[in-house]
């Protein structure tokens, strides 16, 4: 994890002494690490003072995750996309099918579609309803902890009963062999891939896409979850 992935984990947790103990165990022995981390967290404290609202305050880890795509995530290297392929293994039965990475559950998992701060995202088959879905594992670093875990099942449920044509349904959440949630998978390009194609948008789409992202943020808001990371990726 880098000083990213950590500091967003960090702010997620509300009691002091667990997110000390959190960014402890994330940070290990790397001092340079611990260092960018805790900066970040101190710019965050001063300026959460200016700008925090009851609305903010609001637990929002799994919001993070869930309301966006099945490309919650940002261009990965092929290098982080190894690494990420052979992380999601460790949690896999071998695969039924001819080249695909292997079987959790009753999902056979064909492709990892990305990695996040939060987890890997992976292209897989619903066996038994027959459909193709995208599933996001949580990190193994955050699994780790008990707070993040808690907070993502919890979050993960609230999030499930939003129901809009412009989030991601949930399909499930599961706690073994690490926590992890099934949504529909949306096929297409990403805003930002759109954008380096095909050059800037007609102020008539920009208009469009703009209304829908506030819309699906507004059912999101509903039920107290809250996005922090909107992004064209």
């Amino acid at each position: 994890m880098n000083e990213r992935d950590v500091f967003l984990a960090a702010i997620e947790i509300a009691d002091p002494a667990e997110r000390a103990a959190y960014v402890d165990q994330a940070c290990s022995d790397d001092s340079k690490l611990r260092a960018q981390v805790e900066e970040l967290l101190k710019t965050h404290a001063e300026t959460s003072q200016f700008l925090e609202t009851p609305a903010v305050a609001t637990d929002s880890a799994v919001a993070r995750t869930i309301l966006t795509d099945a490309s919650d995530t940002d261009e990965d290297s092929a290098d982080e996309r190894a690494s990420g392929e052979a992380e999601f293994r460790k949690y896999l039965k071998p695969a039924t099918r001819d080249g695909w990475l292997g079987r959790l559950a009753h999902y056979e998992i064909e492709q990892i579609l990305g990695r996040g701060a939060f987890g890997i995202v992976a292209k897989a088959f619903d066996e038994k309803l027959q459909r193709v879905v995208a599933i996001k594992l949580m990190s193994p670093e955050l699994a780790a902890t008990s707070p993040p875990r808690k907070r993502f099942l919890r979050e993960a449920r609230t999030a499930a009963a939003v129901t809009h044509e412009n989030i991601v349904a949930i399909y499930a959440v599961e706690e073994e062999p690490i926590p992890y949630l099934v949504m529909e998978y949306v096929s297409g390009e990403t805003l930002k891939q759109r954008v380096d194609g095909h050059g800037p948008l007609e102020v008539a789409d920009v208009l469009r896409i703009g209304q829908q992202v506030a819309s699906g943020l507004a059912a999101a808001h509903s039920v107290n979850l809250i996005h922090r990371d909107i992004k064209p990726s």
